[in-house]
């Protein structure tokens, strides 16, 4: 797990973890033998475009700093995430942008590159909720190339054969540079930390939590509501 989990999270991460790990343990390796998990967001409807889920028009962007292995970014991703999408993404109110890192290991950086070269086919999204339901424990070498072609052939529009020579290419590279070069000037030392944008203005750290709640009155704010 990250080392931190931004600034003044940390308790409401850990009461997500905790909901996620009573639910079925969130450091077991995929088993070879079963069937990957699906994916289990409802993204359907909803424009994606590289990094970003939702309307481009949005005013409001919700700036996710995540790593592929991270327990608590799983579980934000399951507990947190969906009803986000529901309530403010899907209605064209706010816009999702993913920036990630590799701050745990090799599986890190391999999970990235993957879901980083989705986006370029625009399923970037679909990749991401893909492999948080299957996230194995850390550096075990859970990022296997037969469960990425796997959760691959359960997505919609997404050519695996492309997705896998864009994953080693310079572009998908230069990706992974710039968010941790983003997230060494933001301050950024773990994950899941969340930044909220208004329009052009200089993005914000989210400070009073990681539950459906805070985040969604961070939105409301933002938003005037």
């Amino acid at each position: 797990m990250a080392a931190a989990f931004g600034i003044a999270i940390a308790a409401a991460v850990a009461l997500i973890v905790a909901a996620v790990v009573t639910r079925g343990g969130d450091d077991s390796t995929p088993d070879p033998t079963t069937t990957p998990n699906a994916a289990a967001l409802n993204l359907d409807g909803i424009p994606q475009e590289g990094v970003y889920l939702g309307a481009p028009d949005a005013n409001v962007t919700l700036i996710e700093y995540a790593d592929l292995q991270c327990p608590a970014c799983r579980a934000y991703n399951e507990v947190v995430v969906p009803s986000i999408v529901e309530r403010y993404v899907r209605p064209g109110d706010v816009r999702a942008e993913f920036r990630g890192l590799a701050f745990i290991g090799d599986d890190s950086e391999r999970a990235l590159r993957f879901v980083l070269a989705a986006g370029l086919q625009n399923r970037l999204w679909n990749l991401q909720d893909a492999l948080y339901r299957n996230q194995g424990g850390e550096n075990t070498g859970w990022v296997t190339d037969e469960l990425v072609r796997t959760l691959a052939s359960t997505i919609p529009g997404l050519d695996a054969d492309r997705m896998f020579e864009d994953a080693d290419g310079d572009v998908v590279t230069s990706m992974i540079q710039a968010s941790a070069v983003s997230a060494e000037s933001d301050g950024v030392r773990g994950t899941p930390t969340l930044f909220v944008q208004i329009g052009d203005a200089e993005p914000y750290v989210l400070e009073s939590g990681l539950g459906v709640d805070e985040v969604s009155a961070a939105l409301d704010d933002a938003l005037g509501r």
